[in-house]
């Protein structure tokens, strides 16, 4: 190693990376930082880089993403993936994608960075050496004394480095095991001809119970321990992954050990090919999710227990508001005064539309949202039916089917009722009938709810906004609390059109499972 020696390290943590530049300089390597994927590429294009340092997770591209751009471009640069991830899925795909070695942070010890970095070096100084004798060797056949004197020399030097990449192919072995008999998932190797396991992780004893070599002596001994339940399923899932061309996952319950334990365990499978194409080995990891299955059956049980909960609260209040909606009605029918009775029947209609989007809660399967499409119309039915004995009105309906929270629902049914009955009780005087029409629906962005009738209008003279009307404030007051925009047409009848946000949307989550 010499001090023109470049070191090119990928690492988004800024504390790491610092760590890893100072002591490289100080045992004598020219260091050169990229804090992103991207960055570390155009810094190989233009400068010369002899070693790459290369954190797998980087904020703009993946390290395996890195790997294989370099891989075309300079198969002879030395590439040590640093990663702090210790997933024996992503070691087996750096070491696929062509890294050199594979380093876990935190590094302890910094000299097994440099070890590495020599190695590495070392290997890329040998490959480079053998293309060039490669070259060499086309001009030095002319002479059969030197063609001799070469071939020696190359048999000399083909022995030596094999010997060499045998030992590294073991450390590299040795490494690989010592990783995947460390970690908790039990990793296994199955030759897809013989149906036999070539290798299994000691991890397997603690989650099945069985010792490696009792299940490569038997492979299917696994599906005696499956639950009768999901047994013959798990035996049609192996049958068929034996010639299944793309990775697959699958969980089931196992029976394990003399105590009888259940265990839910997962499996992700993925096939091995040769060069011809055909499947030959295949490998696997078991990991044991019984705490994690325990857990999600707990939360369910105790949302269900809060649904419950939940609906006899809004049930309740539904009674109650019936309870003050039927005490106000009581009241009406002993007020003599027309004009008073009719404001007791106008807070009884509002009661009601409150009412009904609690009962509507109570009746749904979500306890946040209404289907606002139906309260419109049960709302615009039961004004309809109040209002009867008065002039027979044609009322039509256009409801796209939309959610609401019941925050946006309760001043929206409010507005409703007092547009509604407002047409009912002014639109069609000296009529003998008329003609209502209710909308809801989105449009460009935002929730739009209309109010039509053909009735006779608003006087020339009238500003709805100065309006003495009980009615007309709370509307304009519920509008404002909506953010609402609401526009008044009267021409040929009049137009009440609210819009607002379509934020106030619900997505009715799946629920399913």
């Amino acid at each position: 190693m010499t001090v023109s020696t470049n070191v090119l390290t990928m690492e988004d943590d800024p504390v790491v990376r610092e760590t890893i530049a100072a002591y490289l300089t100080d045992e004598g390597y020219n260091v050169i930082q990229a804090e992103s994927g991207l960055q570390g590429l155009s810094l190989i294009q233009d400068r010369s880089i002899d070693v790459v340092l290369l954190d797998w997770r980087l904020p703009d591209i993946s390290g395996g993403e890195v790997l294989s751009k370099l891989a075309g471009v300079n198969p002879t640069l030395p590439i040590i993936v640093v990663s702090g991830t210790d997933e024996v899925r992503e070691v087996i795909d750096a070491l696929k994608r062509g890294a050199w070695d594979y380093l876990r942070k935190p590094l302890k010890n910094m000299d097994i960075l440099v070890d590495a970095i020599r190695r590495g070096l070392a290997r890329a100084q040998r490959l480079k050496e053998t293309a060039l004798e490669g070259e060499h060797l086309k001009e030095l056949v002319r002479s059969r004394t030197e063609e001799l004197e070469r071939a020696n020399a190359l048999l000399r030097r083909e022995a030596k480095e094999r010997q060499e990449y045998a030992a590294a192919l073991k450390e590299s072995e040795a490494r690989f095991r010592q990783l995947v008999e460390t970690v908790r998932e039990a990793f296994f190797v199955r030759n897809a001809l013989t149906k036999e396991f070539t290798y299994v992780s000691p991890a397997a004893t603690e989650m099945f119970g069985l010792t490696p070599d009792q299940l490569a002596l038997n492979s299917w001994l696994l599906l005696d321990l499956v639950h009768p339940d999901d047994r013959e399923d798990a035996r049609k899932k192996a049958l068929q992954f034996d010639n299944n061309p793309v990775p697959d996952s699958f969980e089931y319950r196992f029976i394990v050990g003399a105590e009888k334990k259940m265990k839910w365990i997962s499996f992700r499978i993925f096939p091995v090919f040769d060069l011809n194409g055909t499947i030959y080995r295949q490998v696997g990891v078991a990991e044991d999710i019984t705490e994690r299955k325990y857990a999600h059956d707990a939360l369910c049980a105790s949302l269900r227990e809060k649904d419950i909960l939940f609906k006899e609260v809004h049930h309740r209040v539904k009674n109650n508001l019936q309870l003050v909606s039927s005490l106000l009605s009581l009241q009406a029918q002993r007020i003599s005064n027309l004009e008073d009775r009719e404001r007791f029947l106008d807070s009884q209609r509002r009661i009601q539309s409150m009412t009904l989007v609690h009962e509507e809660l109570y009746r749904t399967d979500d306890l946040s949202c209404i289907d606002f499409s139906y309260y419109v119309e049960q709302l615009a039915r039961r004004i309809e039916q109040a209002f009867s004995a008065t002039v027979p009105v044609e009322l039509t309906v256009d409801l796209e089917r939309i959610h609401l929270s019941v925050d946006t629902a309760v001043p929206c049914g409010l507005i409703l009722n007092e547009l509604i009955s407002n047409v009912y009780k002014h639109a069609f005087v000296g009529r003998e009938s008329g003609r209502l029409y209710l909308y809801a629906g989105l449009r460009d962005g935002a929730i739009v709810l209309k109010v039509v009738d053909d009735g006779i209008g608003f006087p020339a003279y009238f500003d709805v906004r100065e309006s003495n009307s009980l009615g007309m404030q709370v509307v304009h007051a519920l509008v404002e609390q909506l953010s609402a925009k609401l526009v008044i047409t009267s021409d040929r009848g009049t137009e009440f059109e609210l819009a607002f946000s379509d934020s106030s949307l619900c997505l009715l989550p799946n629920c399913a499972g």
